[in-house]
């Protein structure tokens, strides 16, 4: 194998620029040509760089100099690049930012790079392109790392920044102001996002929203459902095909990101891709260029990626189901919606809002929703979210026509949940000690009493029904009734 430094500057803490902007970047790379075609490229880019070979050369530059970028190999003549991760944690604070080249071949090295503190990774053979997209990336994170926590956007009033990026998205509550904190702080980076969160939470609203509120807007939005597109055509209609590629393609057609080039593509339900498919987008995100089905030439593409699920990723990662090199791809921006349980102050507005819409879709002229129905509907707990409200919403409207919908008008289920809700209350009103006490014995006496009498008036005095509705058994009640006065005789007693 080459030393490495053929054509290079010798010493260790030698740079190819003294003038760099942007910091200075430790280079680690035992191809020459490589070496000096990245050193170059960064040179160009602002960065004063120092070109090394070997680990040996690496942990001295370390230990004279500080750097804001490491980008170094995985396979190298004295060690591996963790050795230089283990050499930054020890040499510089604050910790500079990493990027680990691989080959196809050692991939999984470089994903385990990433689990011990590298910040992204590129695969060999890479372009410069997709170094600059790297740099993008890390440069991102790490903004957002030493940034505060996200809060309400201050750019504008709230009810004018909805009414501008994110009108269907509705709610006060502090986690989805924190949500509408993170698409502004992240909205104008070509960095790819990964919204999770149970369905029906409005992910794809919140794609909608990134995209809007981007430099791309005016571009085109592409929404493709992974899980809605058979797996065997699913490769096609992504990145397109050429005539004649397989049977049944009768002419070329482009695929949804060649569509989406200059804009933003949204993968929902990512978690549904196929895996060997999975391959490919990692490729695409790295590279930013589409191979047709039948085709062998490239095409450049100019598109940001969000992908969404409902699954746990991680989990499927361990199963083998997703894999890893993809899940660091895409989720270089993480957020994460709330579920509407975890939200219920927002539901009269947004029950609101659905009338409305309901109303103008079909017609009708619903006026609202009555205290106890509200109350019923706030306090459900929706697992399918904002969706199913929306569809409970909808229908009753649909039905109903017009006035004021009542808790009668929603699904069997909302009427169980009205039983569970009066279940949990108490059935009285809590009574009030007077100022000069009371004789508690004769007065629990009296509320039996009284207790007792109600449940006997309600059935007409047939002790069988009178002994469910007060949950004892009927010969206790009989007994209670004699102790305390009640005749057997009373006109209205009966035991039908």
């Amino acid at each position: 194998m080459e030393d490495g430094r053929e054509g290079e500057l010798s010493s260790n803490t030698d740079v190819i620029n003294t003038r760099g902007t942007r910091g200075r970047c430790l280079l680690v790379e035992d191809d020459s040509l490589l070496r000096r075609f990245v050193a170059s490229h960064l040179t160009s880019r602002g960065w004063e760089v120092t070109p090394t070979a070997m680990i040996a050369d690496a942990r001295a530059a370390l230990g004279e100099r500080t750097y804001k970028l490491i980008l170094t190999d995985v396979f190298l003549p004295d060690g591996s690049g963790f050795d230089v991760l283990q050499a930054v944690g020890r040499e510089q604070m604050p910790k500079p930012a990493i990027i680990v080249m691989t080959a196809d071949a050692a991939l999984d090295h470089a994903v385990n790079a990433v689990r011990h503190g590298a910040g992204d990774f590129l695969v060999k053979p890479f372009s410069m392109e997709a170094l600059d997209a790297a740099l993008s990336r890390v440069a991102v994170v790490e903004r957002l790392s030493l940034a505060p926590p996200p809060t309400m956007p201050e750019r504008a009033p709230i009810a004018e920044w909805r009414a501008l990026y994110a009108p269907d998205i509705l709610g006060k509550d502090p986690s989805l102001m924190r949500v509408f904190g993170m698409i502004e702080r992240v909205a104008d980076t070509d960095c790819s996002v990964l919204i999770t969160g149970e369905s029906g939470t409005g992910k794809e609203l919140i794609a909608r929203a990134l995209h809007d509120m981007s430099n791309r807007r005016g571009q085109p939005f592409m929404a493709v459902n992974c899980a809605a597109i058979p797996e065997a055509l699913l490769e096609s209609e992504l990145f397109g095909h050429s005539r004649g590629a397989f049977t049944g393609a009768l002419n070329a057609r482009p695929g949804r990101f060649a569509a989406a080039d200059g804009g933003t593509i949204f993968l929902d339900e990512i978690g549904e891709m196929p895996v060997g498919l999975q391959a490919k987008i990692l490729r695409l995100l790295q590279e930013k260029e589409v191979t047709p089905l039948g085709e062998t030439k490239s095409r450049k593409i100019d598109v940001r990626v969000i992908a969404a699920t409902n699954q746990d990723l991680d989990e499927m990662v361990r199963l083998r189901t997703f894999r890893e090199d993809l899940l660091y791809r895409l989720n270089v921006i993480p957020i994460e919606l709330p579920a509407l349980r975890n939200r219920k102050n927002d539901i009269p507005e947004l029950v609101d809002h659905f009338i409305k819409r309901a109303n103008k879709r079909r017609g009708r002229s619903i006026t609202g929703v009555d205290p106890r129905a509200m109350e019923v509907l706030s306090s459900f707990d929706w697992p399918g979210n904002i969706r199913q409200l929306e569809n409970a919403v909808e229908r009753a409207v649909l039905l109903k026509a017009e006035g004021q919908l009542s808790i009668e008008d929603f699904p069997e289920k909302l009427r169980t949940a009205t039983a569970r809700l009066r279940a949990k209350r108490s059935p009285w009103e809590e009574p009030l000690l007077p100022e000069e006490g009371l004789d508690l014995k004769e007065a629990m006496e009296a509320f039996e009493t009284s207790l007792l009498r109600q449940a006997l008036e309600r059935v007409a005095w047939n002790k069988n029904r009178a002994a469910a509705l007060l949950q004892m058994n009927r010969t206790t009640l009989v007994e209670k009734l004699k102790k305390k006065g009640f005749t057997q005789n009373d006109p209205h007693e009966g035991d039908g």
